[in-house]
């Protein structure tokens, strides 16, 4: 069985998801900063503002104004699962590779070990961004810089 059988539908349905779960962040994104600037432009001045920023929703709306928000748990699990994932792939390919004719064996051994190197290298990631996370008191909000 040749691999870009299998290979080639991967592709264009993980092309197709890609695709499709960008245009849906980018609607939504819209949508909530069309509903902000509306929301703000029903406050006439600042002490009107300052005012409405005081109550709980108005702390919801600034909150939900910031560009970046500071959620390390996130990205640090997700580059982990991407990590095993990887790695397992990259195994599996490695494993595969006595099951396939001679010229398609090297292709897997080189293609495996490429993805081998890149899950460890996201486990390595996941790893390394959870210690200076947590040295930077990202987690549970303690610092440890004094210790």
């Amino acid at each position: 069985m040749d691999p870009s059988f299998i290979a080639v539908p991967v592709l264009f349905i993980s092309l197709a998801w890609i695709i499709f779960s960008t245009i849906r962040r980018y609607k939504i994104a819209k949508l909530q900063a069309d509903l902000q600037t509306k929301l703000l432009e029903k406050i006439g001045t600042g002490q009107e503002l300052l005012s409405y920023a005081q109550t709980d929703a108005g702390r919801q709306l600034m909150e939900s104004l910031k560009v970046e928000r500071i959620a390390p748990h996130g990205k640090i699990i997700g580059a982990i699962q991407a990590g095993v994932v990887f790695f397992v792939f990259g195994v599996a390919m490695v494993a595969v590779r006595n099951h396939v004719p001679d010229r398609g064996a090297q292709a897997f051994m080189v293609f495996g070990s490429l993805i081998v190197a890149l899950g460890l290298g996201f486990a390595l990631a996941g790893v390394a961004s959870y210690y200076l996370s947590k040295s930077f008191g990202l987690l549970n909000g303690a610092s440890n810089h004094g210790r």
